[in-house]
């Protein structure tokens, strides 16, 4: 009985700090917040799980009414190759991501109405942290056209590294935004930063209307 008790009063304090340490706030009660210096984006991966998956099944019966069915889904892993190209084309026309997305990021929420105020350049008690874990060089069906998709994830902490509020998007493509082949757009310096300026544009807006939605 004793070692019950003391089990549980271990479990109520453990309850107690875990619960403590969140803290819920509305992001749009906070009344500032400024974004970090360091931009994080993820490498491209040589390789991705292909769209087609391959079913392999095994079945057998055990009597007239019992029957045991073994089965497994394949996706087998593809080139990356458009992806890990776009990398390299960034690199090749010194094209930063990392600049892009932070000069969006300040232009937006600054010209913003209702976040002007209170993003601002240092001394807020939030801090705005922004990861890119996938960009892609999406191509127009049945077409040579393509297009930059990137997602940008960002997080809010407090001044204790507790999140406060986080979302991930991506730009929407729609037809209009499939302007240049894709050879264009690694090949070409200038039309390589317009469509990447584009898809960080219009990824950094969805982010903005999600959060006023909150």
């Amino acid at each position: 009985m004793k070692y019950t008790y003391q089990i549980l009063l271990v479990l109520m304090v453990f309850l107690f700090t875990a619960c403590s340490s969140k803290q819920i706030v509305s992001i749009n009660k906070i009344e500032s917040f400024s974004l970090s210096n360091h931009i994080i984006i993820a490498s491209i991966p040589r390789t991705v799980k292909g769209p087609v998956s391959f079913g392999i099944g095994l079945g057998g019966a055990i009597s007239r009414n019992v029957g045991v069915g073994v089965g497994t889904s394949i996706h087998p892993d593809v080139s990356n190759s458009e992806a890990v190209q776009l990398e390299r084309s960034l690199a090749l026309n010194n094209v930063s991501l990392e600049n892009i997305i932070e000069n969006e990021i300040k232009t937006q929420f600054k010209n913003d109405e209702y976040y002007k105020n209170k993003f601002v350049p240092f001394g807020a008690a939030y801090t705005m942290f922004v990861y890119v874990p996938k960009y892609s060089l999406e191509e127009k069906f049945f077409s040579s056209k393509a297009q930059i998709q990137i997602e940008i994830n960002l997080r809010i902490k407090n001044n204790n590294n507790q999140i406060v509020y986080e979302d991930s998007q991506k730009n929407i493509i729609y037809s209009k935004d499939y302007k240049y082949d894709e050879k264009e757009i690694l090949t070409n310096a200038n039309i390589l930063i317009e469509v990447v300026k584009t898809a960080v544009q219009n990824s950094v807006a969805e982010l903005i209307s999600e959060m006023k939605k909150n």
